[in-house]
């Protein structure tokens, strides 16, 4: 691959990560490729560059709930203080073309993230016969919601789950009223 459209693709990378602050790897590889400007092949080695030259940083989260389909916590991408230096210095030198589907690709991903919020239930048997309930609303960024709850029966469990996934905008919102002082004319806090 020319020099040329490995700095286009570290550029790209750099456009995402710094549009989607804590973006998960496999968000990354998706949006990247999709731009089209670049391979699985270019990509990986465009990442691996930046990497290695301090300007993007890779990691687990403490704490991070959400896993890969290998029951591991998933790996986020950041852009470092030097990334954004040098990103924003060569912004301007960009292809046009380039420039202006990243504009439009963020800002239609942006808007499909707001309007998405990740919604988790699950449950499992307790020593005691009882069924732990835990339920979480995200929007991708920070966790919105966590409910730690027992169900007596495996039935309710799977109800309480099944429920909380088909119909977490009302129960969240009714849950904000009920602890607060918001009324049903008073909008809660938009999921």
């Amino acid at each position: 691959m020319a020099e040329s459209d490995i700095t286009n693709a570290k550029l790209i990378i750099l456009y995402i990560i710094k549009a989607f602050p804590g973006i998960p790897i496999s968000e990354l590889t998706e949006h990247a490729l999709s731009s089209l400007y670049m391979d699985y092949f270019s990509f990986v080695q465009a990442l691996e560059e930046l990497k290695r030259d301090r300007l993007v940083m890779r990691s687990v989260r403490k704490n991070e709930h959400h896993l890969d389909g290998m029951k591991k916590p998933i790996e986020r991408c950041d852009v470092t203080p030097e990334g954004e230096a040098v990103l924003s210095f060569l912004i301007p030198k960009m292809p046009a073309g380039i420039r202006s589907y990243l504009t439009a690709a963020t800002s239609s991903r942006r808007a499909e993230a707001k309007k998405a919020s990740f919604v988790t239930a699950d449950d499992s048997l307790e020593a005691d016969g009882t069924y732990r309930v835990r339920l979480t609303l995200s929007d991708g960024i920070r966790q919105i919601a966590k409910l730690d709850l027992h169900a007596p029966d495996e039935k309710t469990a799977n109800t309480m789950c099944q429920r909380w996934k088909t119909s977490t905008t009302d129960l969240y919102g009714n849950l904000i009223r009920s602890l607060s002082d918001l009324t049903k004319e008073d909008d809660p806090p938009e999921v």
